[in-house]
């Protein structure tokens, strides 16, 4: 008998703030901002509305992301990073659309088009997200360098470098997976999975790795959060795109959040461990401890 799902908590990885990118994109790029408004409840960095009256009349000229940062710039080389944390949600409404609980700041928008009733939104009930400003390319730039390369835009060099760091660590592959500056974009969800399409254990060292399984590994999350963009994202609890939809990965995945039920490729049972005081998942058959042959790979499962 297969066990009943138990909900995750997850939070939005790099799949996941690019789709809500992709979704925000046409309606925030060109569009001119009007006055922020921010709430008196602190988010994980506090920011005010003074601290953000720079974006008060200022172009947005560009919507872009690394890793699970989003980072919106306008046409005086200002702008915003907007972290979603673990229940962050970025979205354009109508302005006379009732504002949820937890909304955190609200900025007006005008479209190139002269549509003005609609505005940015960032919603946080648990308030680890962030909306940070920088206020120079250079400042930007320097945030953004403290970050690994890019899991969803890696080049053949940043693929030798995170091959190389996975294999010169004592951490399990898996908590070398979630340190953002060895790849930026990777969390709970697609380390998991990246793992599993690796046939490599979570829980073996990295120093440990073949150079052909670290490159292995390599390939797997990039084909891992290829996958969670295809699907528009993994949504088990809070995530949705700038637009409010779920997204469809999660009847994608071939082991996180499938505790109790058949590993899609072998038919043995998914296991749900704690690893780092997060959950774990793995099928002990496909992934074993030890170098030697796991179970022959198949097709990714479809979304539904």
């Amino acid at each position: 008998m297969v066990a009943a799902r138990q909900q995750e908590h997850t939070v939005p990885e790099g799949p996941e703030v690019e789709t809500v990118r992709r979704s925000l994109h046409d309606r925030v790029v060109g569009a001119v901002l009007g006055s922020p408004w921010v709430s008196r409840q602190a988010l994980r960095t506090p920011v005010t509305r003074a601290a953000l009256a720079f974006l008060d009349g200022a172009r947005v000229a560009a919507l872009t992301r690394k890793g699970k940062t989003l980072v919106l710039a306008t046409n005086d080389d200002r702008g915003v990073f907007v972290r979603l944390g673990m229940t962050g949600r970025l979205l354009v409404v109508r302005r006379a659309e009732p504002c949820p609980p937890h909304t955190h700041v609200r900025i007006p928008l005008q479209t190139a088009l002269g549509d003005n009733d609609t505005e940015l939104r960032f919603v946080d009930p648990r308030r680890f997200g962030e909306v940070v400003p920088w206020l120079s390319p250079s400042e930007r730039d320097a945030a953004l360098a403290r970050l690994g390369p890019d899991g969803l835009a890696l080049t053949d060099a940043d693929r030798a470098a995170v091959a190389a760091a996975l294999r010169h660590t004592q951490r399990s592959v898996k908590d070398a997976l979630l340190d953002q500056h060895v790849v930026a974009g990777v969390g709970n969800i697609y380390a998991a999975e990246a793992c599993f399409v690796a046939r490599l254990s979570p829980l073996r060292a990295g120093a440990q790795l073949t150079r052909a399984e670290a490159r292995r590994l390599v390939a797997a999350v990039e084909q891992v959060l290829r996958q969670g963009v295809d699907n528009r994202g993994t949504s088990f609890s809070d995530y949705v795109d700038g637009d409010g939809r779920q997204g469809d990965n999660a009847a994608a995945l071939w082991v996180f959040g499938r505790q109790g039920e058949p590993c899609r490729a072998c038919g043995a049972v998914v296991e749900r461990i704690v690893q780092g005081a997060r959950s774990t998942f793995l099928c002990r058959r496909c992934q074993p401890m030890r170098r030697g042959r796991a179970q022959n790979r198949q097709a990714a499962p479809s979304a539904t």
